[in-house]
């Protein structure tokens, strides 16, 4: 990934594992994708969460890639 592409906007969308009793996942808009990172970092400590981003360039990054990217 290009550096300049961590200081473009990116949407992080968090999914839970648990029952379908649970709100339904809403992306939300962070300016860089640096701090959308950072955020899905703090996510990756809860099993029961799965961070994806799409970059503004149309890239989608799995909880695979961003767990390998953020350690």
């Amino acid at each position: 990934m290009e550096t300049e592409a961590l200081e473009r906007p990116a949407d992080l969308t968090i999914w839970r594992t648990l029952p379908a009793s649970s709100p339904l996942a809403q992306p939300e808009r962070y300016d860089t994708l640096r701090e959308a990172l950072l955020a899905a970092k703090g996510a990756l400590g809860d099993p029961s969460k799965q961070p994806w981003i799409i970059t503004e360039e149309g890239e989608i990054l799995s909880p695979n890639w961003i767990r390998t990217y953020v350690n």
